[in-house]
């Protein structure tokens, strides 16, 4: 089921009951916590999707992409994409429920394409990204990022790794995939609650957001 998320601010609350969608209300900072959890264990799916294969699947990005979904935020997908689109913080100011970027520089993957969604054409594999894909494309970032994980609190970080073939908790300073760590970044700025409003099959036109404010406020 596709979901957008949206802040109280941004619609009335009694417009949207009016409408028939299905939401829930959450707490985006738990929330991203509870569902990065809940993903330990699950396998790893190289190039997993979040509409298709979350939540039984995960690779690292689209982890975090799914757990951002549920927690009522809209992400990118791609790990270059969401380190752009992310708040840059320092370390001492990580909270959980932030992001840890990494460069593995783990040479995988160097054939190959998929099919990008967003971008409606075929994406040639790299196996570290020095700039953005579906994100403001074309965005240099030097240092690379190939990997990213949500950080959980307590020095532990919960990710997706080929190397485990999982979604695991480790703790950051000896996890094998942070040895390079290029950045923090952070989706979640407060605690105001977030409606999570599931898109039906039948409506692929709302899940623009702007489309969605319109049908439900109208």
């Amino acid at each position: 089921m596709y979901r957008i998320g949206i802040s109280q601010g941004e619609i009335d609350e009694a417009k949207l009951r009016e409408s028939g969608l299905s939401f829930t209300v959450v707490e985006p900072r738990q929330k991203i916590l509870d569902s990065a959890r809940s993903a330990v264990g699950k396998p790893y799916k190289r190039g997993a999707s979040v509409l298709k294969d979350a939540p039984n699947c995960f690779e690292c990005s689209s982890l975090v992409a799914w757990a951002a979904v549920e927690s009522g935020y809209s992400i990118p997908r791609v790990s270059v994409d969401q380190f752009v689109f992310s708040k840059r913080i320092n370390k001492e100011d990580l909270l959980p429920g932030d992001l840890v970027f990494a460069n593995t520089e783990e040479i995988v993957h160097t054939e190959g394409a998929y099919y990008s969604q967003v971008l409606k054409k075929e994406v040639k594999e790299e196996p570290i990204r020095y700039e953005t894909l579906e994100y403001m494309p074309g965005t240099k970032v030097p240092h690379g990022v190939d990997h990213v994980g949500i950080y959980m609190g307590n020095n532990k970080i919960i990710h997706g790794t080929s190397s485990k073939n999982a979604v695991v908790e480790e703790d950051l300073d000896t996890s094998a995939s942070f040895q390079k760590i290029v950045g923090y970044g952070r989706i979640v700025e407060d605690d105001t609650l977030r409606f999570v409003i599931e898109i039906p099959d039948d409506r692929p036109d709302l899940r623009n957001k702007e489309n969605l404010l319109k049908e439900v406020q109208k």
